[in-house]
């Protein structure tokens, strides 16, 4: 029964420290597309950049209006636990654009 708990135990902490990590990267996906679109990068090579920081499996949706960009990303944590609870890293990132003159 001990080893039960323990490996039930493992299987938790294993799928908390790995939906941390993914979190992480999915964050730094929307603000390195953020960036690039306030440097003026078309939504393609911004949606690029997201998925070489946080992978393909990352559904990365992009909203550009006049006045400002919001980058959108989501991630389904792998791994037994994380997929049975549905449980998903996601953030947004919004960036102001600059009138071009």
């Amino acid at each position: 029964m001990g080893i039960l708990v323990v490996v039930a135990l493992l299987g938790v902490l294993l799928t908390a420290l790995s939906a941390g990590i993914m979190q992480l990267q999915v964050e730094e996906a929307v603000r390195g597309a953020a960036r690039e679109i306030a440097r003026g990068e078309s939504p393609e090579t911004a949606s690029a950049v997201a998925k070489r920081i946080a992978g393909d499996a990352t559904v990365i949706t992009i909203e550009v209006d006049r006045s400002t960009a919001k980058v959108s990303a989501r991630q389904p944590i792998p791994g037994p636990l994380a997929v049975a609870g549905g449980i998903v890293a996601q953030a947004t990132a919004s960036v102001r654009l600059e009138a071009a003159s």
